[in-house]
């Protein structure tokens, strides 16, 4: 099923009243120093406060009682993504079949010296990993990254997945076995009630005419990252500012939302308020873009730093929020 978004066609003052733009430093948003300059790529945390960030070169972060303290890999990969069910089992992943776990700290020996605090673990297929989420209540969680390479994470081993016919870039499982996955070429691939679907989005690059976008314009969008709550609220984003809100229509248009941004959004992660029974999707991309995504409105927020922000990841109350970036930018917004 193709589905044809509509480009953006909301004028300056129109796109003015519908995103809330937030000008200089925005309450609660503090640039924390992580003790490197590497890339970081992946970030998540757990329910007994720890937080973990991985990136270029093997790195590992760990946040504990509000500093950030680098882990030991014995690795250059690149890691790319980070999950955790518990404090004694945190799975970074990355190029070239890197797969790493973090058991707890590490028992120095009484001669010679400590080894790694990562171990790795044996992948069920090669290639590399983009991304990682699960379930914590059932100690597992969903991998996707090359075509062949999706796999699942058990704590301590991990088990083949399903192919795809793309590469996947992002994936959300807040709920066992209810999967959202989405990559390259315009690729949504939906598991309900065991059940894989999947629409392919396309984008027109101009203004289409008649209804109908002209020939040549017609391009396939990657889809970064997705966040879909446990009701199936939530959000796709994807090159080119592009957001879709979720639930995906049954049939029709899946059209994206009209706003200002231009540049790559990477990744996405949200939470919801279970006293307003409303759902709030955080955003982050290129050139430190970070996006609020409300049910009736996107809020550009002003986090600070200019740098690439890779990922993001906000806590189940939505007090902590925290996003990682090029040259080790991290982010955090605390209430």
């Amino acid at each position: 099923m193709s589905v044809r978004i509509l480009p953006s066609r909301m004028s300056w003052l129109a796109g003015l009243a519908a995103l809330v733009l937030a000008g200089g430093c925005t309450g609660g948003w503090v640039e924390e120093s992580s003790g490197t300059g590497n890339d970081l790529f992946g970030v998540f945390g757990l329910e007994t406060g720890e937080v973990f960030a991985v990136g270029a070169g093997g790195t590992v972060l760990l946040r504990e009682q509000g500093r950030w303290r680098q882990l030991s890999t014995g690795s250059q990969d690149t890691l790319r993504a980070v999950w955790g069910f518990d404090s004694e089992h945190v799975v970074a992943l990355g190029d070239n079949c890197a797969a790493l776990e973090y058991s707890g700290p590490v028992e120095p020996p009484e001669e010679g010296e400590p080894p790694p605090d990562l171990h790795p673990i044996q992948a069920a297929s090669c290639g590399d990993f983009r991304d990682v989420d699960g379930s914590s209540e059932h100690a597992s969680a969903f991998v996707v990254g090359e075509r062949t390479t999706s796999q699942w994470y058990g704590g301590g081993n991990m088990s083949n997945g399903r192919s795809f016919n793309q590469r996947m870039q992002g994936v959300s499982m807040q709920v066992h076995d209810e999967i959202y996955a989405v990559g390259d070429q315009g690729a949504f691939y939906r598991k309900h009630d065991g059940n894989w679907s999947q629409l392919d989005v396309t984008v027109c690059g101009v203004e289409p005419v008649d209804g109908q976008c002209p020939e040549g314009y017609l391009a396939q969008p990657i889809l970064w990252d997705v966040w879909a709550g446990p009701d199936g609220q939530g959000a796709v984003v994807g090159s080119g500012g592009g957001i879709w809100r979720l639930p995906a229509p049954a049939e029709g248009e899946w059209e994206a939302e009209d706003t200002d941004f231009d540049a790559d959004l990477l990744a996405a992660w949200g939470h919801r308020d279970e006293q307003q029974g409303t759902v709030t999707v955080y955003a982050a991309g290129r050139g430190g873009v970070l996006a609020r995504i409300e049910p009736e409105r996107i809020v550009r927020e002003a986090p600070g730093p200019h740098q690439d922000l890779n990922d993001i990841w906000v806590s189940p109350d939505g007090a902590d929020i925290y996003a990682v970036g090029n040259e080790g930018v991290i982010v955090h917004f605390s209430r």
